[in-house]
C-alpha cells in the first residue's frame, strides 16, 4: 500500500495564528485508510488570551545555558544533502500531491514542484491553476520519524512576499494513543527576513469569552537585522499641515512612540528614553487629529499610546492590508526631525519561555514610508526597506531546534535566541519542508513576482546528544 499521506490541515503555517479553530484528527493515505492522531480535548477558559489564565505551570522555573550551538556534544545520525538525481527524492521524502485545505493557503502542492537541482532541494512556486487553486508550490515530509535531538536545515526563502518558507516537525505518521498532538515550527520564514518560531498543542483547547476556540501556541516573530529605533534629521525643515506613515508590513505594526520635532530641537533626543521637559513632540499636542487604518482588537491599542512618551505602551494596527497613521495639525507646522520606536519589548506576550539578551528584536516593520503634505500633494521625506539590510531570499541561513523532554531551544545561524519549556512534545515526529502562498496579506501581498521563486534547501540534518546515545 502506497502510504502517500496527505496532511489535510497542518499546512506549513501557524494555524492558530491564522485564526484556525479546528484541525482534523486524522490523515488519510491514498487508499482512504485513516492514520489515527490522538483525540482533541476541549478545555474551557474565560478570556481571550492564548494561554489559560492563571496557569503558572507554563512559566519556566530556571534558565539553561545558552550561547552558540556546540556540535562536538552531538552525533550526526541522519542527513539529506540533496546530492543525488531528482528521481531519488522519494527515497527519503513523501510529497503532498494535492490541494491544500486551509482557507489561508492559495497553493496546491505537488511532487513536480519539489525539484532536486545542483545539490539543493527547490520548492518552487508557479502561477498555474491546479486542483482548484491558482498557484502551485511544493512540500515534503520525511518517511522516517525522529525523537529528541537537534534538527537543523540550511535554506533560502522564496524571494517574494506572501510566502511561508517552513521547516517544522509534525507527527505525520501518527502519534501514540494518549499523546498530545504537537507541532514544532522551527521556522516559518516570511520574506524578506522574518523568522517565526512556535510550538502548538493541538489537543488541549479552550473557549474564549467571545466564543472562539483557542489552542496553546506562542507565535513569536523575530527580526535579527534592523533596529526598533528610527531617528530622521531632515536637511531642511518642511512646512506642512499633515504627516503620515504607511507600511505594507504583513502583520500588525507595533508603534511604541512617534515623535515630530520643530527647528528648535537641534539634536534629536535619545529615542529609548522619556523626552526632556524642554522638548515638545508636535504629534502629541492636544489639537492634533490622528486617523489610521484600524487598530488591533486583541489588546489595548489606542492611537494615543504612540505619543504618550511611555515606551511600554504602543499602538497596534490592523493585521491585514496596508497600515497607515496620519497626523493633521490645525495650522502649518515646521518639522525638522522625526523619530519612531516600533516592535515589541523583549518579553511581551511570552509566558512559558524567554529570549536571549541582545539578539532578537521582535515584530519590527519590514518597510515604511513617511510623507508630508505640501502644495496639494504628498511628498516623501523618508523610506525604509528591511530587505536592503538583510534579504533571506538571497542569503542562506541555518535554522535549528534542540528538543528534549524539558525544553525546546531555537537557534539561528548556530546562536540560541529563544527557549520554550516543553509541556507537550514527547513523541516521535516527521520532518517537514514546505512552501505555501498565503492569502489575505498574511505574509505580504500576492503578486506575479511569486512566479518562478523557490524555497531552496541546502541540507537537513538530525543529531542526537552523545550523552543520550
Amino acid at each position: 500500500m502506497n502510504k502517500s499521506l496527505i496532511i489535510v490541515l497542518a499546512t506549513s503555517l501557524m494555524l492558530g495564528a491564522c485564526g484556525s479553530t479546528e484541525q482534523l484528527n486524522v490523515m488519510q493515505d491514498d487508499t482512504g485508510d485513516k492514520v489515527t492522531q490522538s483525540s482533541t480535548q476541549s478545555v474551557s477558559y474565560k478570556g481571550d488570551n492564548l494561554f489559560p489564565p492563571g496557569d503558572d505551570t507554563m512559566k519556566p522555573e530556571s534558565k539553561v545555558s545558552g550561547g552558540t550551538f556546540d556540535y562536538s556534544q552531538w552525533t550526526l545520525v541522519w542527513q539529506d544533502e540533496f546530492d543525488y538525481p531528482n528521481d531519488e527524492l522519494e527515497n527519503n521524502w513523501i510529497s503532498q500531491n494535492g490541494p491544500t485545505a486551509h482557507p489561508l493557503v492559495a497553493s496546491s502542492r505537488w511532487r513536480e514542484n519539489a525539484v532536486v537541482v545542483d545539490g539543493n532541494l527547490e520548492l518552487q512556486a508557479r502561477k498555474e491553476t491546479r486542483a482548484g487553486q491558482e498557484w502551485t508550490t511544493g512540500n515534503v515530509w520525511s518517511k522516517e520519524s525522529f525523537g529528541y535531538g537537534y534538527f537543523e536545515a540550511r535554506y533560502k526563502y522564496a524571494a517574494a512576499p506572501a510566502t511561508n518558507n517552513s521547516f517544522w516537525l509534525w507527527p505525520a505518521h501518527g502519534s501514540p494513543k494518549g499523546e498530545k498532538r504537537c507541532e514544532i515550527d522551527i521556522n516559518e520564514g516570511h520574506f524578506p527576513n522574518v523568522v517565526n518560531s512556535n510550538v502548538h498543542n493541538w489537543t488541549d483547547k479552550w473557549t474564549t469569552a467571545s466564543g472562539g476556540l483557542k489552542h496553546y501556541n506562542n507565535q513569536i516573530a523575530h527580526t535579527f537585522y534592523g533596529e526598533p529605533v528610527h531617528s530622521i534629521q531632515l536637511d531642511e525643515p518642511v512646512k506642512t499641515t499633515k504627516i503620515r506613515l504607511t507600511s505594507k508590513n504583513p502583520k500588525s505594526v507595533y508603534l511604541r512612540e512617534f515623535r515630530l520635532f520643530g527647528p528648535s530641537v537641534n539634536e534629536l533626543p535619545i529615542a529609548m528614553e522619556k523626552l526632556p521637559d524642554s522638548v515638545v513632540n508636535l504629534a502629541a499636542q492636544d489639537d492634533v487629529q490622528i486617523t489610521h487604518s484600524g487598530s488591533s482588537w486583541t489588546e489595548n491599542a489606542k492611537e494615543s499610546f504612540m505619543t504618550d512618551d511611555i515606551l511600554a505602551s504602543r499602538w497596534v494596527s490592523n493585521s491585514q492590508g496596508t497600515k497607515w497613521i496620519q497626523f493633521d495639525f490645525p495650522f502649518e507646522q515646521d518639522v525638522s526631525g522625526i523619530q519612531l520606536v516600533n516592535g515589541l519589548l523583549k518579553d511581551d506576550g511570552i509566558n512559558n519561555g524567554w529570549l536571549e539578551d541582545g539578539l532578537a528584536n521582535r515584530n519590527l516593520m519590514t518597510d515604511f514610508t513617511i510623507e508630508y503634505f505640501a502644495n496639494g500633494n504628498w511628498q516623501v521625506v523618508h523610506e525604509y526597506q528591511s530587505s536592503e539590510i538583510a534579504n533571506f531570499g538571497e542569503e542562506f541561513h541555518t535554522y535549528g531546534v534542540a528538543w528534549d523532554e524539558d525544553y525546546l531551544r531555537f537557534y539561528f545561524d548556530g546562536k540560541l535566541f529563544y527557549t520554550v519549556r516543553n509541556d507537550v512534545c514527547f513523541s516521535d515526529t516527521a520532518i517537514l519542508l514546505s512552501l505555501a502562498i498565503l492569502k489575505q496579506n498574511y505574509s505580504g501581498e500576492i503578486t506575479e513576482d511569486l512566479d518562478g521563486t523557490a524555497m531552496t534547501i541546502d541540507y537537513v540534518r538530525y543529531y542526537q546528544k552523545k550523552s543520550s546515545m
